[in-house]
């Protein structure tokens, strides 16, 4: 896989390859035109500067010997034959390199004239030696053409060498621009590809970096509906733009997830609302109903009180009657009139405890529902607060993948916070209702028991009520059977003074019980009052939730998914 890194250091590789191609070819060119050179200067100019050398050497052997024809010294004769070598040996060395024809046919006439020239240079010295001076003089002129022709044939070497060394400085001088005209294309060339080089590299880089930044600017504005970027190279930057295409994605996904959980959570406040509302209603009735059964159960002590009156007074008229025998038909009318307003007392006492037993049930019954009612009621809410969970560790994600963007995702690391504070806000909000709700189930069970607790000292009282009636009539009939039993009219006193007794005491238990069932009664509703409370903080904390979640929507109507 390329990375960045290697397609960088294998661009900078690549031109500094070329660079050093460059640089031995320059070095190459450079080298054979130095070898040129040199090959210029051990050649053309040694021939040059043997030639001319090879003339000198002459020259001083003419001198030396012209010394010697005019002194006759020995030395001269020395240094004639010392040139003489030095001038052989040049043209031993001209022989060697020497390869033009004209060059060969200058060396061979210098060669030639240089052996006569020194033939008669001897035979002049000879006559010298010998004292004859007229022959000296005709030997000087003979030898004096040969010198002339040497040294002429010497300087056409020379011009033919010197045309030489022009041609090959203009050779040398046409490879050298040849060379650099070379050099400059090929640097040029080098020029050119590490542009295509840089190029290419920079545009491998820059061109999905800039998709990526315009996506990333897309997204910072939220327009989560931007196409994928797409990098066909599997370098770092394909690899950052994969993770950028996820993390669009996973945050598409959030942002519709936080959308569908916002509208459930208004629409769970909405029926929240509307379940708290509804309970308050029936809370309302509970405590309507609650407050019927106390006034119920005031009339039903007050019937009580009256019944109790009346017995007390029939007991009292019992024993007026087992006093006094001669008033026992005026007693026993008045008892019988009695007996009949305390059936009837009875009877009603009768007829109000069935009532109060069948409101009690029916309070019992509407207690139990709302108690069922705010059972759902929690559940709703653990339903709340499971999905503000949801919602906050969904924002603590998209706060995570924010941090990994850097920059790119400070925009929305923002969203994602207040999402998470919301959804804080939301869980808070729900355990205080699930805290209120725990609180009115608490009330809800006590009302149940005390509900319950009343039933069954409504039945206990409707039993000893109707035991009272059963001994009212069985009064009422005794009453009755007095004018026909008067014999029997002290066993019947007895009779009924001891069920007078009972009387009082049923009575008197009916008076408590009365009592009882009015306390109760006011405690259920009083707890009916506090529920009802309860029922208006959950509907105020139930529009709270629904404003938090219209608050959601429309942070997360930002982004279009």
């Amino acid at each position: 896989m390329l990375t960045v890194g290697k397609k960088i250091t294998g661009g900078f590789l690549l031109v500094l390859i070329l660079v050093v191609i460059m640089s031995v070819f320059t070095y190459l060119e450079i080298g054979e035109i130095g070898t040129s050179y040199e090959a210029l200067t051990d050649t053309s100019l040694r021939k040059m500067e043997l030639t001319q050398g090879f003339a000198a050497d002459l020259a001083n052997e003419a001198v030396a010997m012209r010394s010697f024809n005019f002194t006759g010294d020995i030395a001269d004769i020395t240094a004639f034959n010392d040139y003489r070598k030095k001038s052989d040996e040049k043209m031993a060395q001209l022989s060697e390199i020497v390869i033009t024809e004209k060059g060969k046919k200058s060396l061979q006439v210098m060669q030639q004239e240089k052996a006569n020239y020194e033939a008669i240079a001897e035979k002049s010295s000879e006559a010298k030696k010998a004292n004859n001076q007229g022959d000296v003089g005709l030997y000087m002129q003979e030898a004096g053409k040969s010198y002339r022709a040497a040294m002429g044939a010497s300087e056409e070497l020379v011009q033919a060498v010197k045309v030489l060394v022009d041609i090959d400085k203009k050779e040398q001088t046409e490879k050298a621009k040849q060379a650099q005209t070379l050099l400059l294309i090929i640097n040029l060339f080098v020029a050119l590809v590490a542009i295509g080089i840089g190029v290419f590299v920079s545009r491998s880089i820059s061109k999905p970096i800039r998709k990526i930044t315009g996506c990333a600017n897309q997204l910072a504005k939220g327009n989560l509906q931007e196409d994928d970027v797409l990098v066909k190279s599997s370098d770092e930057i394909g690899q950052l733009a994969v993770s950028f295409n996820t993390m669009k994605e996973n945050l598409r996904r959030l942002i519709k997830q936080v959308q569908v959980t916002s509208e459930q959570v208004a629409a769970s406040s909405e029926e929240l609302t509307a379940s708290s509302e509804q309970s308050a209603r029936a809370a309302n009735q509970v405590a309507s109903s609650i407050t019927n059964v106390a006034n119920g159960a005031s009339e039903q002590l007050a019937e009580t009180d009256d019944a109790s009156a009346v017995v007390e007074q029939m007991s009292a008229g019992i024993q007026q009657v087992a006093a006094n025998a001669n008033q026992v038909a005026d007693h026993s009318a008045q008892a019988a009139n009695k007996a009949k307003e305390g059936g009837k007392t009875v009877e009603k006492a009768v007829s109000q405890m069935e009532n109060i037993e069948s409101t009690v049930n029916t309070s019992a019954k509407v207690v139990a529902k709302l108690g069922e009612r705010s059972k759902e009621i929690g559940q709703i809410v653990d339903t709340i607060s499971g999905i503000a969970g949801q919602t906050n560790l969904l924002a603590l994600n998209a706060a995570i993948e924010a941090a990994r963007a850097g920059e790119q995702g400070r925009g929305f690391a923002v969203v994602a916070e207040e999402v998470r504070k919301l959804a804080e806000q939301s869980q808070e909000a729900a355990k205080q209702i699930a805290e209120m709700i725990g609180e009115i189930q608490g009330d809800t069970d006590k009302a149940v028991v005390a509900m319950d607790e009343g039933t069954r000292e409504v039945k206990t009282g409707a039993e000893v009520v109707n035991a009272a009636g059963t001994a009212f009539r069985e009064i009422a009939a005794l009453v009755t059977q007095v004018s026909g039993q008067v014999k029997e009219i002290s066993a019947a006193i007895q009779q009924m003074a001891s069920g007078s007794q009972q009387i009082v005491g049923s009575v008197r238990k009916i008076d408590d019980l009365s009592k009882v069932t009015a306390g109760e009664s006011q405690t259920v509703s009083v707890a009916a009052e506090e529920q009802l409370a309860s029922m208006e903080e959950i509907a105020s904390s139930s529009e709270a939730l629904s404003q938090l979640a219209q608050e959601l929507q429309a942070a997360v109507a930002k982004f279009h998914v």
